[in-house]
This record gives C-alpha cells, structure tokens and sequence, in this order.
C-alpha cells in the first residue's frame, strides 16, 4: 500500500468561494466512486482523513478542509448548523448529488445534521467517534487547555499532545502537521466552537434519521466514553455499532486499514441490498 506523502497534502487541495465570497479548500480524490463526503473533526483539516485514501480508492473521496480550519475561512457562525451550510454548497458547487457521509467526532455531528436537511441525497452515514452531547466538562484537562489557548498559539504547546493522544503510535510527521494546522486556528476559533457544543444536543435529529448508520468507536476514547457511545447507538432505526477494543478517539489514524475495512464491508451491504 502506497504511503501517503503527508508533507504535499495541502498541494492536493481545491480552492472554491462560497456564496458569501469565503474560500473553502477540499480534497477530490476523483475515484470512480460512489462519492464518499469525509468531514473531519474539531481542530483538524482533510489531512485527519489522508491515511485512509489508499485504502479507500475505489470511491471517489471529497474531504473539505471545515470552516476555520486548514486552508477555509471561517464565516459569522461556529455551529454545526453553520458548518453544514457551508458542505452543502460546496457538495452543490460539485454537483454531488448522491453520497455517502463519514464523519469524524464534529464531522459526525455535521453528518447527522445533513442526513436531515439533506435526505434525498445522503445514502448512509459512517460516524467515527460521535457523540449526540459533545460535552466538555469544565474541569476536564482538555477543557481547560481550549480554555487556555492564547495568540499566537504554539505547535509546540503541550497541549496538542494531550489533544492528539491515542492508544496506538501514530506517524510523528502527520501528528506534527496536525499539531501546525491545529495551532494556526485562532484561539476565538477554538473558543467559539466549544461555546457551540455546549448548547448542541442532537437527539432528536438522531431520531429522525432513517437512513442505514454505522457508529465507529475506540473503547479507550477519553472524549466520548461509554455513556455516550451507548446513547448514540440506541438512537437510529437503522444502526450499526463497531467498538474497536484498545482504541482511542481517532481510530483512523491508529489503524487506517481497520477502519477503512469496517467502512468498507459496510458499504458494500449497502450497495447489495439496493
């Protein structure tokens, strides 16, 4: 399997302007599809989806860079509401009519969202570490470093290692881009955000989806522990659960391979049962 050359990954990416003028920047693997939408987590860009291009190049992978983050501009609103907005017009700009949406952490949260306002042309989600309450307690060490964040931050900043933690060693040099992207977000970002999920509740959204889900998770995942594992399980028609024993928040960056297989043997019962 190809190695993917993490140091030219913001050479791969597009450029678009959204309806307000704000650029948005995406990777467009131009597979033969179908099209799978990856949306990534808080604080990071594309690049978190990047190790899972090799083992997904049967589909046609678009992962934008989410407002705010890596090479888009940030508008008036940090919501997941906000965030949407802005991934159906770049899927619109695209002319993705039909796909399927993989969604790490706040990229899940973004994908439920668009499961309802968009449901002719969802066909199934993927959710990577989900959660329907992203609840940060206010005591909890990485509430605190988010809390703490000031301009200009550091890549440096020991935070970022509590942040990117996981149970598996993961590639240095892709942790460090990581760590770079993370820290050029300015720290109003970081806030803005957080201040959103505290007031984010998405369980009667979880409700009304009725398209087939599967939940993806770590059983070491410090962020998202077992409670709300169990709560976003019991919350579709039509859902699947995978826990990965040993693995941390961001399992697709553990085991790249392992969560592409689990994507894959999916989607493959989706695409026999149509």
């Amino acid at each position: 399997m190809t190695a993917v050359d993490q140091g030219g990954w913001t050479n791969r990416k597009h450029i678009l302007s959204l309806p307000d003028g704000r650029p948005i920047a995406f990777f467009d693997s131009g597979g033969p599809g179908p099209v799978l939408l990856l949306l990534h987590g808080y604080s990071d860009s594309s690049r978190s989806f990047s190790l899972l291009e090799p083992w997904l190049s049967a589909y046609r992978l678009v992962m934008p860079d989410l407002p705010g983050h890596g090479g888009s501009a940030a508008g008036s609103g940090l919501a997941v509401d906000d965030f949407a907005d802005d991934v159906i017009a770049l899927a619109g700009a695209l002319g993705i009519g039909q796909c399927i949406v993989v969604g790490h952490s706040m990229g899940a949260m973004i994908g439920m969202t668009l499961a309802v306002r968009m449901p002719e042309a969802i066909g199934a989600l993927v959710l990577i570490s989900g959660t329907l309450r992203p609840v940060f307690p206010k005591g909890d060490p990485v509430t605190k470093g988010i809390l703490g964040l000031r301009d200009p931050i550091s890549p440096a900043d020991p935070f970022f290692d509590l942040w990117h933690a996981g149970s598996h060693p993961v590639d240095r040099l892709f942790l460090d881009l990581l760590s770079r992207e993370a820290a050029a977000i300015p720290s109003s970002v970081w806030k803005g955000i957080l201040g959103e999920f505290s007031r984010l509740d998405l369980t009667r959204t979880a409700s009304r989806i009725s398209v087939p889900v599967l939940c993806v998770a770590g059983s070491e995942d410090t962020l998202f522990d077992a409670d709300h594992r169990l709560a976003l399980a019991t919350a579709f028609h039509d859902g699947k659960t995978v826990l990965l024993d040993g693995f941390g928040h961001n399992p697709h960056w553990e085991n790249p391979s392992l969560v592409a297989l689990h994507i894959e043997r999916f989607l493959q019962g989706i695409l026999e049962a149509t």
